[in-house]
């Protein structure tokens, strides 16, 4: 289908990815963000239905990225999809979470169904976890100062998914009609416990890194120490009791065919990134010591699974 294509997010994890996929193919595409980044950009805030008719003038296809991680992503889509079907879009990838069709009540899915409900046709892409996620604070800022990778996951596997893949799916999903009407999984070709994927980033950084398998309790309490509220804790305690059981474990089957290749591995992934372990005082730019956060913010789309969507 031809473009222009407006794709949201685009200066995140995955959204200036595809953008420039897209770009280097010559297609006719535009990024939106609440501020503009440039020519090229559109400025788009899914808060300010005001401007959603001027970000989509001539679009004929949408990446759409809502909010990822908010308990009100449907609640401030839903003016834009509107807007969408109003302004002749023809066409809508949503980039959502792994697992979200099993849980009506989680925001992701009640934007998928807004969108299923709108005429418009549709692919949702559904990753995983993304491997980058570990190489981007706190994640890496905890690794990099302590040494350690702290999660309440106990033994489980989670078949992380190099983004660089993600976008390459959300391209081929934005350019492929015959993907239209279906949701695609996106998961990593291996699925790791976490003492094997600290094992794989002590190799690529060259020191000790060791996982710190944390109680409930530990999680609960760190969570609040954050500030997050008690229902906010809990809903994150309940999305990783739901990993904890194996709802990130399944390996890809489907994808590398898709694409027609193998998909990243997390040896190169952390090959690629080893820079962002190194220890303090080995970089050229110590700065400040950052603030380490043994535990992570609830993951989103943005960086790879949607909290309670797994």
């Amino acid at each position: 289908m031809a473009g222009p294509y407006l794709i949201l997010g685009a200066t995140g994890t995955v959204g200036r990815r595809v953008l420039a996929l897209m770009a280097a193919s010559g297609h006719d595409v535009r990024g939106a963000t609440r501020k503009g980044a440039g020519r090229g950009f559109v400025t788009l805030d899914l808060l300010d239905p005001a401007g959603h008719a001027a970000a989509l003038d001539g679009v004929k296809t949408v990446m759409l990225m809502s909010r990822p991680g908010d308990e009100e992503a449907h609640v401030h889509a839903a003016p834009f999809i509107k807007a969408m079907v109003e302004q002749g879009v023809r066409r809508v990838v949503v980039l959502s979470a792994l697992g979200a069709e099993k849980y009506p009540d989680f925001s992701l899915r009640k934007v998928e169904l807004l969108v299923e409900r709108s005429g418009l046709e549709w692919t949702h892409v559904r990753p995983n976890f993304f491997m980058q996620m570990l190489a981007a604070p706190p994640l890496c800022h905890e690794i990099a100062w302590k040494g350690t990778l702290s999660l309440p996951l106990g033994g489980a596997r989670v078949a992380y998914v190099d983004a660089d893949d993600v976008a390459a799916v959300l391209v081929r999903a934005l350019l492929d009609r015959s993907l239209s009407g279906r949701g695609v999984d996106v998961n990593g070709p291996v699925a790791l416990d976490h003492g094997e994927v600290a094992a794989r980033i002590s190799r690529a950084a060259g020191r000790d890194v060791a996982y710190v398998n944390l109680t409930e309790e530990d999680a609960r309490r760190l969570l609040t120490d954050r500030g997050l509220t008690a229902p906010h804790v809990e809903r994150v305690l309940r999305f990783y009791a739901l990993t904890r059981a194996g709802a990130c474990a399944a390996p890809d089957s489907t994808v590398a065919a898709l694409l027609g290749r193998p998909l990243g591995t997390f040896e190169a992934f952390a090959a690629r990134h080893a820079a962002a372990w190194s220890p303090p005082g080995t970089s050229s730019d110590p700065g400040a010591v950052p603030r380490v956060r043994a535990f992570p913010r609830p993951p989103s789309p943005a960086r790879g699974a949607a909290d309670g969507a797994s």
